[in-house]
């Protein structure tokens, strides 16, 4: 692995065996390396893998563009997400965080205010990420002598949740929370009654409609399956059933996308015990 460029105290660019640059973080690495040497292995903290140029060359600019000592504090910032989700967050959540934390900054020092429609949305949809994202918020905020609002919170939690699916979109993240939002109304008007966000059962479906919409926006939902066995869940549950197919017509005349028996099964199975 051979230096490239000293980004700052604790970060250099660097080039793997096959040319594909990468980002280290390590305690001090601008002290003891130089350009055009080998890293040492046991230098290396962590190791960001870059897939796109573009974003790279930004992230570059950013740097030049703030003091050392402000960057160093939003590399510790997101590493609160890195702990926070180990093994489950794209690497480039490393630069687009980083560029949102810049243009936060310079938006609180102007004085301009964005607000966040979906924030109610990711507090109670992705309230993991959401914890996170207050964690980073309270962290700038005492260390930059700031008042970052609630606002910034949901804006970092959209970016952890991002970063934990399978192909980071943007886009489709906020597709993603809104047809939550929607899927949740739906259910809450067939039953007719309030659901229990505090009991397993919610933490559950909560989980699975993530992944669920996912695969519907990813168009690889479950298929081919032998469902023969879980049939029955259809008869025994109609209400739940009901419900389920609600959800598919919506997703049909909204995505124009048609949801498998599978999938309504799978469905139908959570809608039920959240509802029970």
């Amino acid at each position: 692995m051979i230096v490239q460029k000293i980004l700052n105290n604790n970060l250099i660019l660097t080039t793997d065996e096959n040319g594909v640059e990468q980002i280290v973080m390590g305690k001090g690495l601008r002290f003891i390396n130089t350009v055009g040497e080998e890293l040492k292995q046991e230098q290396i903290q962590k190791i960001y893998i870059l897939k796109d140029k573009h974003i790279t060359s930004q992230y570059m600019r950013l740097l030049r563009d703030i003091p050392n000592s402000s960057a160093e504090i939003l590399e510790e910032a997101l590493q609160i997400a890195y702990e926070a989700f180990p093994e489950k967050l794209s690497d480039q959540l490393f630069i687009t965080l980083f560029d949102h934390l810049v243009y936060a900054l310079e938006r609180y020092e102007k004085n301009i205010f964005l607000p966040n429609r979906l924030l109610w949305e990711v507090k109670r949809f992705y309230p993991n990420e959401y914890v996170v994202g207050e964690k980073i918020r309270n962290f700038l905020n005492q260390q930059l002598n700031i008042d970052l609002p609630e606002e910034e919170s949901g804006n970092i939690a959209f970016h952890i949740v991002n970063a934990r699916t399978q192909n980071p979109n943007m886009e489709k993240t906020m597709s993603a929370i809104k047809l939550l939002k929607d899927i949740y109304g739906i259910i809450q008007l067939s039953f007719g009654k309030p659901i229990d966000q505090d009991s397993i059962h919610y933490s559950r479906f909560l989980t699975h409609m993530q992944f669920f919409i996912e695969r519907v926006l990813d168009d690889k939902m479950l298929g081919n399956q032998d469902i023969n066995v879980l049939k029955p869940v259809l008869e025994q549950n109609p209400e739940a059933y009901n419900c389920a197919k609600r959800v598919a017509d919506y997703m049909q005349k909204n995505l124009n996308i048609e949801i498998p028996q599978e999938e309504l099964i799978y469905l139908t199975v959570h809608m039920e015990r959240i509802m029970r």
